[in-house]
């Protein structure tokens, strides 16, 4: 099954779209050799949830989540990578 983003929010899930979040960690060496580690300290905003991509995610509580930064890049995170912050 490919990649399908869900850009409305989902119950169950530790985040939803628009939520503003900083990369907090890599959650392992595979995650930072992918180049995570450079967005940690970075603050964006969640625009989509994806379950369906084949990475070990659990409908609905545990989604790769994607994030917008401000230069336009989006990248996805596991919810352990990321924290909320106030909106």
């Amino acid at each position: 099954m490919s990649a399908i983003p869900i850009y409305a929010p989902v119950s169950g899930s530790p985040f939803q779209p628009d939520d503003i979040v900083r990369v907090v960690r890599s959650v392992d060496s595979v995650r930072s050799q992918c180049g995570v580690h450079a967005f940690i300290g970075l603050v964006g905003r969640v625009t989509y949830l994806e379950y369906f991509c084949g990475c070990g995610q659990r409908y609905p509580v545990d989604p790769m989540i994607g994030v917008k930064f401000d230069d336009g890049r989006v990248e996805e995170f596991w919810c352990e990578e990321i924290e909320r912050l106030p909106s």
